[in-house]
């Protein structure tokens, strides 16, 4: 076997690998062990538990029931934009306010196609509040007289951007139920 010809590196003593490594773990040990000495001698008050029986008054802000603001249920942040269907929102607003409508984020309408944009996640798809708010939707349609209905509701956006969870797709679909390509063989 031939040898290198080049520059050896200088092989360390294993006692200078030891001294570093040595000052490294007293520097990390110091700059832990001072802040905990000088937070000692501060005499911070000390916490211990107590084994007591609560008292009624201890246990009665719990037993009350919350104030009304705080029972109302949340709704969904409406996201309207200058895209946004005025009519088909006051349309919804003046129908129905129950849970199902208050996922309504957004609503808009592209000719014969209305978009509901909801705050459901996308697992969702074909649930009973988004077959719900696509058979409003429907009925939304046929009230303004459209022949051709196309309706189609949308999860929240995530990274697929809205999943439609419910849809209806012209005069030949009768449901809304989302219905799913056959795979290709």
């Amino acid at each position: 076997m031939a040898r290198s010809t080049g520059k050896r590196r200088r092989s360390r003593s294993r006692t200078a690998e030891v001294v570093v490594g040595v000052s490294c773990l007293g520097l990390g040990v110091t700059a832990v062990v001072v802040p905990l000495l000088a937070a000692r001698g501060e005499q911070a008050p000390v916490r211990t538990a107590s084994i007591e029986e609560p008292t009624a008054a201890a246990l009665a802000p719990a037993a009350q029931a919350p104030p009304p603001a705080e029972k109302t249920e949340k709704k969904a942040k409406r996201k309207e934009s200058k895209y946004s269907d005025k009519e088909a929102l006051a349309y919804f607003d003046e129908r129905w306010d129950d849970a199902t409508h208050r996922h309504i984020t957004d609503i808009r309408t592209t000719g014969t196609y209305l978009r509901i944009y909801t705050d459901l996640p996308e697992t969702s798809d074909n649930s009973p509040a988004s077959l719900r708010l696509c058979e409003r939707g429907m009925r939304y349609l046929a009230e303004l007289g459209v022949k051709k209905r196309v309706v189609f509701v949308q999860a929240r956006t995530g990274g697929n951007g809205n999943p439609v969870l419910a849809n209806v797709l012209g005069p030949k679909d009768d449901d809304c139920r989302v219905t799913y390509p056959k795979p290709k063989s």
